[in-house]
């Protein structure tokens, strides 16, 4: 196997262990619990994993035929209608048949990423999209296996029912954006090893930049508790200061906890959202950051704030375990 697969590889063999022995001491009874914060069951999560590996084998074998620089990007409706498909096909089947597909579609993927040569690992998939879609990338997929354990040990820990949002259509594509999946495939991505590291925003470690990421809702979620509660907006609090507290009092805090806090203060943010009224999209706010004096609509703040996660999310990204890979 070439060396930069073997890397890859263990790497995947490593997180399966983990999730496959977690999977196992699943009870009889916990495979109906829902995951925070979205609409899954356990058995659906397990279904999802067990149909993962088809995808990525398809993508495989096309590299192995010479194919995939043509491939045209997968929508995300198309993506999700796939996830759904295989969660749906899932749930006709035990989870001990689910737990032995997972195995089997394991051991195929592992054969074909076997005949991965230094060539194929110069190609890209532009399936994946326009942007971050390079082989040598996107064979790292135990950060797959890792985010979805988490998902187990949420669900394990806590009860929660889905919650059936509505928003205001005119912010429905700011919502969208977000959904925090792009975001933990890069910080379940991170090396381990490189949290305590400087990161390329002056002055944080990667530690510490996730910790602003999850934070970093908090000045979204002040203007919108003030803008439900009074219909005005109120004024801007001292961003920077605010945001070095936080960092500050999280700076020792483990990534899981960070990626709770995470989570849980997106879903804050949602169930803020869902309350807003046409009218207080109308409401204009001076933005801080912008040269003085400038006006921008509720609604204009709402639709550009993904724009922090995707900033952040970049600058995390020299730590993933691919970029830090040597060979």
């Amino acid at each position: 196997m070439e060396a930069y697969v073997h890397d890859a590889v263990q790497d995947m063999q490593m997180a399966r262990d983990v999730l496959t022995e977690t999977l196992e001491g699943v009870q009889p009874q916990e495979w109906g619990k829902f995951v925070p914060y979205g609409s899954r069951t356990l058995h659906d999560v397990l279904a999802h994993i067990a149909a993962a590996d088809h995808t990525w084998a398809l993508a495989a074998k096309g590299l192995l035929r010479g194919e995939g620089a043509d491939a045209k990007p997968i929508t995300p409706e198309e993506a999700r209608a796939a996830r759904e498909r295989a969660v749906k096909r899932g749930r006709q089947r035990t989870p001990a048949q689910l737990i032995e597909e997972m195995h089997s579609r394991r051991q195929l993927l592992l054969s074909l990423f076997e005949l991965l040569e230094p060539r194929h690992l110069a190609l890209s998939l532009p399936a994946f999209g326009a942007e971050h879609n390079s082989v040598r990338e996107r064979i790292w997929l135990g950060y797959h296996d890792r985010l979805h354990l988490a998902d187990v040990r949420r669900a394990r820990e806590q009860s929660w029912y889905p919650q059936n949002l509505k928003f205001l259509p005119a912010i429905q594509a700011g919502v969208d954006a977000l959904a925090p999946d792009e975001s933990l495939y890069v910080i379940y991505s991170v090396d381990a090893a490189a949290w305590e590291l400087p990161s390329v925003n002056p002055g944080w470690t990667n530690r510490q930049l996730l910790a602003h990421i999850a934070t970093g809702d908090w000045v979204l979620q002040g203007h919108l508790r003030h803008i439900i509660e009074t219909d005005s907006v109120d004024e801007w609090p001292d961003v920077e200061a605010g945001n070095a507290e936080r960092v500050g009092e999280r700076q020792y805090s483990p990534d899981r906890a960070l990626i709770d806090e995470y989570l849980s203060m997106r879903h804050e943010t949602l169930l803020l959202l869902s309350q807003l009224k046409p009218k207080h999209l109308e409401l204009t706010a001076e933005f801080w950051w912008q040269p003085r004096p400038n006006r921008h609509t509720i609604l204009d703040y709402v639709l550009m704030f993904s724009n922090h996660d995707r900033r952040h999310r970049t600058q995390l990204r020299p730590a993933m375990k691919y970029a830090r890979s040597m060979r």
